[in-house]
């Protein structure tokens, strides 16, 4: 809410719910203690490669569906696990017409699929929501930051190591029970 995390950074914090920062088009994750103390040690920290995973929602979601339903059945279809490994890019027609705090439940919850990271393609309710903030640059910074925020997209055709697709209009509201949210159901 300051505009401190801005699309196309990389941020990583000692919090497994890091990925929060992915609503705005940041690459962000959570490290253990050891790695925080390397990052502030040497602004660096060496990484493999993650899989890459596309979570698209196509089509409206119906009204009073929630980010949280979403978010929910999409566990419920890839499993507590089903993100292991991967960054996830969480797209399509009901994303885009997610608030920035639907996008951010959204993120936070992709670690609870098993992801490194999720994140949100940067557009203009992006854009809307960073401009004006107390960090967020201004003026024409903020028009050059845009210009450059827009190129932050997936390029058409890009290939994915895995696919995940749902239809908005299928998903209703969700519940969980147990011990994780892939224990979940439909209402």
């Amino acid at each position: 809410e300051q505009g401190v995390t801005l699309p196309g950074m990389t941020i990583v914090c000692g919090d497994s719910h890091t990925a929060t920062h992915g609503a705005f088009g940041a690459l962000a994750f959570g490290i253990g203690t050891s790695e925080v103390e390397h990052v502030l040690a040497t602004q660096t920290l060496k990484q493999g490669r993650a899989k890459t995973m596309k979570i698209e929602v196509q089509g409206k979601a119906a009204p009073g569906i929630t980010a949280k339903d979403i978010v929910l059945a999409i566990i419920g279809k890839t499993g507590s696990a089903g993100g292991t490994g991967h960054v996830v890019e969480f797209c399509g027609e009901a994303i885009r017409d997610l608030s920035m705090e639907g996008r951010m439940t959204l993120c936070n919850m992709a670690i609870e699929m098993g992801a490194k990271a999720g994140l949100v393609a940067p557009d203009e309710t992006t854009f809307n929501y960073v401009k004006g903030r107390l960090h967020a640059p201004k003026g024409k910074d903020f028009d050059d930051a845009v210009a450059y925020w827009k190129t932050l997209q997936t390029d058409e055709g890009a290939t994915f190591d895995t696919v995940v697709t749902l239809q908005a209009e299928e998903i209703s509201p969700q519940v969980t029970w147990g011990t994780n949210p892939g224990q979940v159901i439909s209402v």
